[in-house]
C-alpha cells in the first residue's frame, strides 16, 4: 500500500518502507504537486510553466515523461494510475492510496456536518491529530502551495477552537485550554487569541486574562480596555457556542467553513440558495425549516439575506428546480416576502 504524509514534512512509504530514493529533487516536488492536485487532470502546460520554464513543449514533455516514469518506478505505480496523456497529466483517485492531506479533509468536512457532540468531537480530535504541522513545510516559498497550506490551517485551527468549546460545554477546563491555546499558539489569529483571553476570565485568572489582553492589543492595534471585555465575555459565555447555533441552522462562521469545504471538492454535488428576506424571520420559520430539508443540508441568515447550502445532491441539473420549488413553496406558507439572489 502506498501511503503519502504531506501535512508537515513530505513522506513516502510503500509497503510500510519509506522511499528516499528518488531520482532527482524534480521529480520529489513534481510528485507533490499532482498528490496536490489528484483526480484532477492537470493541463501540461501548467506543469511545464511551475517546473521547466523556458523549456518548448517537445523538451517539457520529455522531461516530465522521464519524470513519471522514476515515480511510477519508486512507487510501483501503474501507467493508468499516474497518466500521461496529450494535454493534461492524471494521478487518478485510488483507494489503496492513503494520503493524510485527504483524510484529514475527509474528517474535518465530517465533524462539521455531525450534530451529535461526542461523534463531532471524535472526528474533530482524529483530524486534527493528523495534522502534524503545516502542509509541506519544506515548500514555504512555493507559491504553488500557499492557497491550499492557508486553507488547512485555518480548517485546523477552527476544528481546536470548537474541540475546545465542546469540552468547556462538558466542564473539561483542562481539555478546553489545551487547546484553545494550542490554536492560539499556532496561529496568533484574533479570535484564537480572545478565545483564550476568554478562557481565563471565564477560569477566574484574571492576571493572564489581562497580560494576553494587553498583548493582543498592542498586536491589533486594539484601543478597548480589559474591563469592556471582561463585561461583553460575561454576558457571552462558552455555553452559546459561536461556531454551531441549532441542527441545522449554522452560525455565518461556521456556513463558511462548510461551504468551503464543499467548493473544494473535485465534483460538485452541492446546491447553494440565497434568497433576500423582506420580513423577519421567526424562530417557528427556522424551526419549519429544519423539518423540510435533509439533515445534511445547511442553512445560515447573513444579515437580511437566508442562505441555504444543500449537500450531497446526485444530479444537480434536475433537482435544481425541485429544490427552489421546495424551499419557495415553504416561504410562500410562512407569508414571507423573498426574492431568490442566486442558485448556483
Amino acid at each position: 500500500m502506498l501511503k503519502i504524509y504531506m501535512l508537515g514534512e513530505f513522506e513516502v512509504y510503500v509497503n510500510n518502507q519509506k522511499v528516499d530514493t528518488f531520482k532527482s529533487r524534480k521529480a520529489v516536488e513534481v510528485l507533490k504537486y499532482l498528490v496536490l492536485n489528484r483526480g484532477r487532470q492537470v493541463p501540461l502546460v501548467e506543469i511545464y510553466d511551475l517546473f521547466w520554464p523556458g523549456f518548448d513543449d517537445e523538451g517539457a514533455r520529455l522531461n516530465l515523461n522521464t519524470t513519471l516514469y522514476y515515480i511510477r518506478k519508486n512507487l510501483k505505480l501503474k501507467s493508468n494510475e499516474l497518466t500521461l496523456k496529450e494535454n493534461y497529466c492524471l494521478f487518478s483517485k485510488n483507494e489503496d492510496i492513503y494520503i493524510d492531506m485527504e483524510e484529514f479533509i475527509k474528517l474535518s468536512d465530517e465533524g462539521f456536518k455531525e450534530k451529535e457532540t461526542t461523534r463531532r468531537l471524535f472526528l474533530f480530535t482524529k483530524a486534527v491529530d493528523l495534522y502534524k504541522d503545516d502542509l509541506l513545510q519544506e515548500n514555504m516559498e512555493d507559491e504553488w502551495i500557499r492557497d491550499k497550506r492557508e486553507f488547512l490551517k485555518r480548517i485546523y485551527i477552527d476544528m481546536l477552537l470548537e474541540i475546545g468549546n465542546i469540552y468547556m460545554k462538558m466542564n473539561n477546563t483542562i481539555d478546553a485550554h489545551y487547546y484553545i491555546q494550542k490554536a492560539f499558539l499556532h496561529s496568533k489569529r484574533e479570535d484564537a487569541w480572545l478565545k483564550l483571553v476568554k478562557y481565563y476570565v471565564e477560569n477566574g485568572e484574571t492576571e493572564k486574562a489581562r497580560s494576553l489582553f494587553n498583548e493582543y492589543k498592542d498586536y491589533f492595534g486594539c484601543k478597548d480596555d480589559f474591563s469592556s471585555f471582561t463585561m461583553i465575555s460575561q454576558n457571552n459565555s462558552f455555553s452559546n457556542n459561536i461556531f454551531v447555533k441549532d441542527g441545522n441552522f449554522f452560525s455565518p462562521e461556521l456556513f463558511d467553513i462548510v461551504l468551503e469545504l464543499e467548493q473544494n471538492k473535485r465534483d460538485k454535488d452541492f446546491i447553494l440558495v440565497e434568497i433576500k428576506i423582506n420580513d423577519r424571520i421567526t424562530e417557528d420559520a427556522i424551526n419549519k425549516l429544519k423539518t423540510i430539508i435533509r439533515k445534511e443540508d445547511v442553512f445560515t441568515i447573513k444579515k437580511e439575506n437566508f442562505l441555504i447550502l444543500l449537500r450531497g445532491i446526485k444530479n444537480i441539473s434536475e433537482s435544481r428546480e425541485k429544490v427552489i420549488k421546495k424551499i419557495t413553496d415553504f416561504l410562500r406558507e410562512k407569508n414571507i416576502e423573498f426574492t431568490i439572489i442566486k442558485v448556483e
